[in-house]
C-alpha cells in the first residue's frame, strides 16, 4: 500500500524558537507540518493548552510545526517526515511568526502554486495561498526561492526530493 506524501516544514530562522511565543494547540482536524492556524482560547481545564480555528482570508497565523515522531519504523521507509501527521484531537506544537522570519514549506503546504518574488497570505483554510500582491492585513510572506532537498544521490531510483517554498515573512 503506497503511503500519502503529506507536507513538510523547515524553521530556517523563526523568533519564536529562541524568544517569541510557541503554543500547544488541541487541533479538531487532521493537520500537517507546514500548515497554518488562528490562534484558539485556552482550554478550561488546561491552561497551558489553546483551541484552533481555522483561518480565514487577512487573519493572523500560527504555523504548526510539531516534532515529527513516528512510532511505527520496523518497515523501510516508514519512519521519513514526509509520511508524518497529525491526528484530529491531538495537542500539537504551533509557533508565532513575527516579520523577517524565515522559513520553509514543501510545495504540498501550499494551496496553489507558489511563484519566486511574489506572495503567500493566509486564505479560507489551512493552507497558505498564493498571490501575485501583498496582503494589507493579516499574515503574507515574499518567495525567496524554492529548493529541492534530498533524492539527488538516492540509490533508491523511485526516491523524489522534497521540494521548499522558502519564505520571509512581511506581516502576521
Amino acid at each position: 500500500m503506497a503511503k500519502q506524501l503529506r507536507s513538510v516544514v523547515r524553521l530556517d530562522k523563526v523568533k519564536s524558537v529562541y524568544t517569541g511565543n510557541n503554543y500547544s494547540i488541541r487541533i479538531t482536524q487532521e493537520m500537517e507540518n507546514g500548515f497554518v492556524v488562528k490562534l484558539g482560547d485556552i482550554e478550561a481545564n488546561n491552561r497551558d493548552v489553546h483551541g484552533m480555528v481555522v483561518p480565514t482570508a487577512g487573519d493572523s497565523i500560527v504555523l504548526i510545526a510539531n516534532p515529527a515522531i513516528i512510532y511505527d519504523n520496523a518497515r523501510l521507509g516508514s519512519d521519513q517526515e514526509k509520511y508524518y501527521y497529525m491526528e484530529k484531537d491531538e495537542v500539537v506544537r504551533g509557533y508565532e511568526i513575527a516579520p523577517h522570519d524565515v522559513f520553509s514549506v514543501s510545495e504540498l503546504g501550499i494551496d496553489g502554486t507558489a511563484v519566486v518574488g511574489e506572495y503567500v497570505v493566509s486564505g479560507d483554510g489551512v493552507k497558505l495561498v498564493p498571490s501575485d500582491t501583498p496582503a494589507t492585513e493579516g499574515f503574507c510572506a515574499k518567495v525567496v526561492r524554492k529548493e529541492a532537498v534530498g533524492g539527488a544521490l538516492a540509490l533508491n531510483v523511485a526516491h523524489e526530493p522534497t521540494n521548499y517554498v522558502v519564505l520571509e515573512v512581511l506581516s502576521n
